[in-house]
């Protein structure tokens, strides 16, 4: 396959970079296409550290929109308003996001979901809403970005996916299982990802108070 990550730079994005490029050919996507291909190149080179030939190009995140049916999107929730409004020629490709939401506070961590008019959405339902005739999924959310990022780390965790048609979870569900020790589930439509996204704030805050380190789910 051929996925393109915008935000590829970021932690999240990084350990999905890294991780997908071992089966799939990944496009990093950023504002600036030189330092997507400097970040292409540095990928590159960290997977030869472990003996891996990883497939990575970078382009600006509209080229990597142009070339690719699969998008991921993992920019931080503060600019995902305004990033969404810089894209165009996106109608009919697949949008997946792990973004989530959330604040931290003196008590720790809060899942604060966007509005739009009236309503609280979720930031899977704002890319829904903001990109008419794109297919969106929410998924990523709970899979740790540190332990992504470390080639070295075996994964063995769930990933909850939400979507409104079966076969963009099937298509989300490929994308998942081509990344060794991650196992896809359909957790229902899109409005569900709002419960989705409030796992990660949930796990962030039961890690503090419990001394754990990156902890994630699996379904028994």
């Amino acid at each position: 396959m051929k996925i393109a990550i915008l935000g590829g730079t970021g932690d999240l994005g990084k350990g999905l970079a890294l991780r997908l490029a071992k089966n799939n050919e990944v496009i990093i996507g950023s504002r600036e296409k030189e330092k997507a291909e400097r970040i292409a190149s540095e990928y590159r080179e960290e997977g030869k550290k472990f003996g891996l030939d990883l497939r990575f190009s970078g382009l600006t995140n509209q080229e990597a929109v142009d070339n690719s049916e699969k998008i991921i999107i993992s920019v931080p929730h503060e600019v995902l308003p305004q990033f969404l409004l810089t894209l165009k020629n996106y109608e009919g490709k697949l949008f997946v996001s792990p973004v989530v939401p959330m604040v931290k506070t003196k008590a720790g961590f809060s899942y604060e979901p966007f509005r739009v008019g009236d309503r609280e959405v979720s930031a899977a339902e704002l890319i829904k809403s903001t990109l008419e005739g794109a297919r969106v999924a929410s998924a990523f959310h709970t899979v740790p970005a540190i332990k992504l990022s470390d080639l070295e780390a075996k994964l063995n965790y769930d990933v909850l996916v939400a979507a409104d048609e079966r076969e963009t979870f099937t298509e989300v569900a490929e994308i998942v299982s081509s990344i060794e020790g991650l196992k896809p589930f359909y957790a229902g439509k899109l409005y569900t990802s709002k419960y989705l996204e409030s796992l990660t704030p949930l796990l962030l805050n039961v890690a503090i108070n419990n001394g754990l380190h990156s902890p994630s789910l699996k379904i028994v």
